[in-house]
């Protein structure tokens, strides 16, 4: 329960009131002891009585997320990690009397029982500092109006720090600008507790004499959480740094970095494979365990796993392998609109010869954009030469138009590894350009295909103009196009140095 205190003041106040007798003002204190005020033609005796009632620190933003998807709530405003340290935002509101002229602040210490003159640190907290709201710059008494403070607690930082007051998905932004105050410079350590208390030391008047005294906040703590992730540990089986790093440099000269993120869909699919279920990895682990559940490190990468990789034929489905199609704003509907219709076509009759025995037909929703469509491999090995096959289907639709039948031109670019950018292949013959059949199996081939990053990105667009679709009179013996695109299986198959 809050504890209130009822304060008084007395002060003795010289006026002229006429002629009277003197009276006397007695106080009886509850620890017995009493304070006399005495009354008369010049003196009277004036009182006033406020009640304080002293508040918490505010826990709006007091939790964080760890991996398992672990939560650790630390008892304070605000938690950030700044060049992976932790630092703890205090935000609270104080209603001392004016009158007290009470200066504010935060005992900090490693053990309980805080008092302005038992602590680790104290500091008094100013509100005469400028902060930034809705990116606007602003002196921070005008924002809450006085009688609130904030410090903030860890390792000096020199970078803007930010403090969310407020409860729901949308509280107020505090990005404090000066970090010289309003801050308890301390470095947090893992695993260890800190307790914390705010306090108003105000000036009162006893037997005629300025008195100091200081009004406590509830006493509270906090522990720095000892998570996997501040110690390199995962949830679950992944390679660190220094086992990437040498990894890449013994079998991928070519790549610059390399993340768990690009060689883990590789990783799983050899570990589901018998070779990978038998090899024995318990050398190479590490466990520990933490506050969010035991975590784990790969330490090396066996070479077996990259002979495995680097020699296995990859096939980019006609299905699973698309990742995106482009598209357009539309003024009218104001939506986004593919710029093609996809039809999948499954259970191809073996006759038509076609690559996985399905496709996806793509066909253009608008004669002004170009369909862009991407599919995606996360299986390709960096490094690795590949000869790489690209299948069009024909139309195997036996109510195909005319039209329908016509044969079509088709670029195809890889993403850049740097960017999103698409770089046009070039083709055996010097062209950039494929033409395509729709009444037979199309497939294109590129020797010595690497990439120089893991992953595969290919993007094929449809390049016939609207000029080309139609027909000409005077020319008639002019190549017609359409400009529906078929796409089959990719194929990358490693290529042995002789």
């Amino acid at each position: 329960m809050k504890t209130r205190n009822i304060f008084l003041t007395a002060a003795l106040l010289g006026c002229f009131v006429g002629a009277a007798a003197q009276d006397v003002t007695i106080l009886h204190m509850k620890d017995g002891t009493t304070k006399r005020y005495t009354n008369g033609v010049k003196w009277k005796t004036s009182m006033g009585f406020y009640e304080y009632t002293p508040v918490n620190t505010k826990t709006f933003n007091s939790s964080t997320t760890h991996d398992n998807g672990y939560v650790y709530d630390w008892g304070v405003t605000q938690v950030q990690k700044v060049d992976g340290e932790y630092m703890v935002g205090l935000f609270w509101q104080d209603f001392m009397p004016d009158n007290f002229h009470a200066r504010h602040g935060v005992c900090f210490g490693t053990k309980p029982g805080l008092t302005v003159d038992d602590c680790l640190a104290k500091e008094y907290a100013t509100d005469e500092v400028v902060v930034k709201r809705d990116n606007s710059s602003i002196n921070f008494v005008n924002v809450f109006g006085g009688h609130s403070y904030y410090m903030w607690i860890g390792a000096r930082k020199s970078t803007n720090l930010e403090m969310f007051i407020g409860y729901g998905d949308n509280p107020m932004k505090l990005v404090t600008v000066d970090t010289l105050v309003n801050y308890i410079t301390i470095p947090l350590e893992i695993g260890k507790t800190y307790y914390y208390r705010t306090f108003a030391e105000g000036t009162v008047l006893e037997a005629g004499l300025e008195k100091t005294v200081v009004f406590y906040d509830d006493e509270r703590s906090f522990q720095v959480p000892r998570v996997m992730g501040d110690f390199g540990y995962y949830p679950y089986l992944r390679a660190t740094e220094e086992a990437l790093t040498a990894f890449a440099n013994a079998h991928l000269d070519s790549l610059a970095t390399l993340t768990w993120q690009q060689l883990e869909p590789l990783w799983n699919k050899w570990r589901a494979t018998d070779e990978g279920k038998n090899y024995d990895l318990s050398a190479d682990i590490t466990s520990e365990k933490f506050d969010d559940g035991t975590g784990y490190r790969l330490n090396r990468i066996p070479d077996e796993f990259y002979i495995w990789a680097a020699n296995r034929e990859i096939v980019i489905d006609a299905f699973d392998g698309l990742a995106e199609v482009s598209k357009y704003y539309d003024k009218n509907t104001k939506d986004s609109v593919s710029t093609a219709l996809e039809y999948r076509v499954t259970n191809v009759d073996p006759k038509w010869g076609v690559p996985g025995g399905k496709y996806i037909l793509f066909k253009p929703t608008n004669t002004i954009f170009r369909p862009q469509i991407t599919y995606r491999s996360d299986e390709v090995m960096a490094g690795v030469k590949y000869k790489i096959q690209f299948n069009f289907a024909p139309e195997t639709d036996e109510f195909a138009t005319d039209m329908d039948l016509r044969p079509t031109k088709v670029r195809i670019g890889v993403k850049a590894p740097s960017g999103n950018k698409f770089q046009s292949l070039n083709y055996p013959d010097g062209r950039r350009n494929i033409e395509v059949s729709a009444t037979e199996v199309t497939t294109y081939e590129i020797q010595d295909f690497v990439m120089p990053a893991m992953g595969l990105d290919l993007q094929y667009e449809n390049n016939v103009s609207i000029s080309e679709t139609k027909l000409d009179g005077n020319n008639p013996d002019k190549v017609v196009y359409n400009r529906i695109l078929r796409i089959a299986e990719v194929r990358l198959i490693p290529m042995k140095d002789e």
